[in-house]
């Protein structure tokens, strides 16, 4: 529940999805252009009008990374708490 509030709620805010992030303030829309949902917004939203992503290779591997870090911290977690 709070992963849900302290975390996914913010980067959908900030991501792009409702709003496009130039409108966001500058020191916001640093943060937002880190976000792991900016990057899929930024590869799925021009697919949606008939265009090509700017960089979709770049785009997967950095959804590839943060996929694969996200699993080895999960990973590290789940034994870490079976381990206790």
């Amino acid at each position: 529940t709070y992963y849900f509030t302290l975390f996914l709620t913010p980067m959908m805010f900030l991501s792009g999805i409702f709003f496009p992030r130039e409108q966001l303030p500058g020191f916001v829309r640093a943060i937002a252009d880190w976000l792991p949902l900016s990057v899929a917004v930024d590869l799925v939203r021009p697919m949606f009008m008939d265009r090509w992503p700017d960089e979709p290779v770049r785009l997967v591997g950095v959804l590839a990374g943060f996929a694969g870090v996200s699993f080895w911290v999960a990973l590290a977690l789940t034994r870490k708490r079976f381990r206790s």
